[in-house]
């Protein structure tokens, strides 16, 4: 792992960028990670929608865009889950959610714990 927790917040910020700039084209507004403990991250993603995905929520096709997000997760946490197990260098689980999809305080959060 990263010598100290500022690099590491560092590298997690670049490759929750990255991730996010794959999937919208272009990168989200803020990504703030926390560190919790030696072994717990926490990330939290704002601006997490395509330009295609925020005019679908405004006009209220929320499910729509849940349905599209259920696609796509598999290639992102697969993308996630190789650029992290270079970063980490060792085994980690995560769970991540989606929160306030409906309104613009939309974020994702995901959660790290290394092992």
């Amino acid at each position: 792992m990263c010598a100290t927790n500022v690099d590491l917040q560092e590298n997690v910020k670049k490759l929750a960028v990255k991730i996010i700039k794959h999937y919208r084209g272009k990168g989200p507004e803020y990504v703030k990670v926390k560190i919790l403990d030696a072994d717990t991250i926490v990330v939290d993603i704002k601006g997490i929608l395509s330009n295609l995905s925020e005019i679908l929520v405004n006009e209220g096709a929320i499910s729509l865009v849940r349905s599209y997000w259920e696609i796509m997760k598999p290639h992102l946490e697969k993308t996630f889950n190789e650029e992290a197990k270079e970063l980490f260098k060792r085994d980690f689980r995560y769970s991540w959610k989606v929160l306030n999809l409906e309104n613009d305080n939309r974020t994702v959060v995901i959660t790290i714990n290394l092992i």
